[in-house]
């Protein structure tokens, strides 16, 4: 089960998993949303591929109106994934 919130404007709280099963509400939630954005990690418990894919579509779609996706508060098993995936240095990580 996964919970977005966006509870400024661009800023987006994750809690729970972000998988295949919950990323078309994913990206129906990121889709609309103009850059700059900051998604706040620090509930993400897991990410799959599919939750990965929400994450660089968003970021390809910011950057061509020239903003960009910040990641923040990863848990240390979430940050590895981003590590192993080699996203760490696509996306800004903090």
């Amino acid at each position: 089960m996964l919970e977005l919130k966006v509870v400024e404007p661009g800023t987006v709280h994750l809690t729970g998993r972000l998988d295949a099963a919950e990323a078309d509400r994913a990206m129906a939630v990121f889709e609309p949303l103009p850059g700059p954005l900051t998604a706040d990690c620090e509930g993400l418990e897991y990410i799959s591929s599919a939750g990965l894919s929400v994450l660089v579509v968003t970021h390809k779609r910011l950057m061509a109106s020239g903003h960009k996706l910040r990641i923040v508060n990863l848990q240390p098993r979430v940050r590895n994934v981003f590590k192993y995936a080699g996203l760490d240095r696509l996306f800004q990580v903090e």
